[in-house]
């Protein structure tokens, strides 16, 4: 069953947390570019550029995937580890290493959503070291993508 009926859109991206890893090392081993990185040990900085205190205590990296137009969350999901399997490896090494892995999902509905995410997609996701996090938001004119 779909509810396509009901408005909703999709943010999707892959964050990486480290102890201590170059984030160019993070976008060389993905192929993909940082929308956001940072480097344990640099100086802090807003997301605009603007300096503040202190030095960033771990490295992190972000890549926001493009969801426009999708209906349902778990397909897109199905598609992004389908991608990133390739990279197991990595992924893997990053954890072991004191490091996390994340597909963070904001869900914007209007209305109920209601979506199985299979236990496919999940067992897949474990299998890659990569946790799945969900945020939902009422979705009108003020909180639309």
């Amino acid at each position: 069953m779909t509810m396509e009926h009901i408005a909703r859109s999709f943010k999707v991206s892959l964050s990486v947390t480290h102890p201590d890893i170059d984030p160019t090392q993070i976008s060389t081993a993905l192929a993909l570019a940082a929308d956001r990185a940072t480097r344990a040990g640099s100086s802090r900085t807003t997301p605009k550029g603007e300096p503040l205190a202190g030095a960033y205590e771990f490295s992190s990296w972000t890549h926001q995937f493009d969801a426009e137009g999708a209906s349902e969350l778990g397909v897109v999901l199905e598609g992004l580890v389908e991608r990133l399997q390739r990279h197991q490896q990595f992924f893997h090494r990053l954890v072991r290493e004191g490091g996390s892995v994340e597909l963070f999902c904001g869900v914007f509905a209007a209305g109920n959503w209601d979506e199985i995410l299979s236990h496919s997609l999940m067992a897949k996701l474990a299998a890659l070291r990569v946790d799945l996090r969900l945020d939902v938001y009422p979705k009108n004119d003020d909180t639309a993508p």
